[in-house]
């Protein structure tokens, strides 16, 4: 027999609160995990049908392997049998526990009569996988413990912890919110603790030790501020024009960002689609219904799928292919936010301020030796929603101040125009390649 004694009363509330949700936000080595196993312990004790079923969650396999499920054995190991094939844990007796990852997000659809949930490591979880498990707990109001490190301003902060702090009457009867840091946990060393405090950059060491929420650091987008680049809904002007970015996925979403221009250069997020696992088919109903929702007048679409862009055009929606200039595109749309000119209507795009707060560039040990630093790219993950935006402001966006040079090539039987950008330095380099097969003086 095992026995557990929390080691504080913050500990005591993720065992014992009558709230439906609990979130533990805390420092390394606080016993976030293990007090989620203890209080599910409890909940397969409580519960003991053969159709009771019981779901544990974590953002990766490797998490779930390396942190999740090695408690949860311990402490559970002669209760049942696990089945890993399934990634199923047959209670003795009862129901079952089934273990599920945000590898992919879809993996808990299906998961009936769900008793309890706890959620190690939500921080890193994506909304989708998010909006999936809150569907599995919701016919039985099955009760959730969440338990996680601090990791960045997402809908974890933005849909409870924020509304939280600000005392909304709604959040506050729901949810319990615990947050310590690694020393509230009296059996972690001290002297560790304050030897990385005074070592270690304030903001890192506040998310890994002190179990604060702040910004994640090496954001792509770091000028957008949830505060400031959203706005209520309002009508749109006369002569508002919109269009919609379109990023192509199956086992990864297929999305939608709808953006409305005024003509005075405004441009509004107002609308979003997020869903993975759709044929084209599918892909073209919903475009179709966001055409006649938006009244848009047209799609820039990913270019990897010109197939897609063609069954586009043939079902009456005008697509085109997006500029997928992946460097340059970031930088026209940082321009575009830091404009004033950006902002997003309130709750028409969760997904999109959710991938705002977890786009970022890789961290440096992630960085090859022979990698510039100047031109790497972003790590390729939470970047659907990124994506679609993107290709709108390579399309809409045209900053103030930079027009493009025309430079004239004249020769005695050939006269020819041809425009460039001086943001290229190759071009420079055709011109006098030009020069140097007879063509006549170029002016520059």
């Amino acid at each position: 027999m095992h026995k557990f004694v929390p080691h504080s009363a913050k500990q005591a509330t993720v065992l014992f609160s009558k709230k439906r949700m609990v979130i533990l936000g805390c420092g390394i080595q606080f016993g976030k995990t293990i007090s989620g196993v203890v209080w599910l312990k409890m909940l397969m004790h409580q519960f003991i049908g053969a159709s009771d079923n019981f779901l544990v969650t974590s953002p990766s396999y490797k998490i779930l392997e390396q942190s999740t499920l090695p408690p949860f054995m311990q402490l559970n190991g002669a209760c049942g049998r696990l089945d890993r094939k399934n990634m199923c844990f047959h209670i003795h007796n009862g129901g079952k526990v089934w273990f599920r990852t945000g590898q992919n997000p879809d993996s808990v659809v299906g998961i009936t009569n769900v008793r309890a949930v706890l959620c190690d490591e939500a921080g890193l979880y994506s909304r989708y996988f998010w909006d999936n498990i809150q569907a599995r707990a919701s016919f039985k109001e099955a009760p959730i413990r969440i338990v996680t490190s601090p990791y960045s301003l997402n809908w974890l902060y933005i849909d409870f912890i924020r509304p939280y702090q600000k005392d909304d009457e709604y959040i506050c009867n729901l949810i319990d919110l615990v947050q310590a840091n690694s020393a509230e946990n009296p059996y972690f060393p001290e002297r560790e603790y304050e030897d990385r405090r005074r070592t270690m950059d304030p903001r890192r060491f506040n998310m890994i030790y002190g179990g604060a929420f702040s910004k994640a650091e090496g954001l792509v987008y770091d000028c957008f501020d949830q505060d400031i680049n959203q706005i209520d809904k309002m009508v749109l002007p006369p002569g508002t024009k919109v269009v919609a970015g379109v990023d192509w996925g199956y086992r990864d979403p297929f999305v939608i960002i709808v953006r409305a221009i005024t003509t005075e250069g405004m441009h509004y997020e107002i609308g979003e689609f997020f869903k993975p696992q759709l044929t084209v088919d599918q892909m073209i109903d919903a475009a179709s219904r966001f055409k006649d929702l938006f009244c848009i007048q047209r799609f820039y679409c990913d270019p990897s799928r010109p197939e897609y862009i063609s069954l586009f055009n043939q079902n009456g929606l005008r697509a085109l292919a997006a500029d997928n200039e992946i460097r340059l595109g970031i930088d026209r749309h940082y321009e575009l936010i830091n404009s004033g000119m950006y902002s997003v209507f309130r709750k028409t795009c969760p997904h999109l301020l959710d991938e705002y707060e977890q786009y970022h560039y890789p961290e440096l040990k992630e960085t090859k030796v022979d990698q510039v630093q100047k031109t790497e790219l972003p790590v390729d993950n939470s970047n659907h929603t990124q994506d679609c935006v993107r290709y709108l402001t390579m399309a809409t966006y045209k900053p103030k101040g930079k027009k493009r040079n025309r430079v004239v090539v004249h020769s005695d039987n050939y006269s020819k125009k041809k425009e460039i950008s001086p943001y290229y330095d190759n071009e420079l380099e055709k011109l006098k390649r030009r020069r140097r097969r007879n063509y006549a003086d170029v002016p520059l």
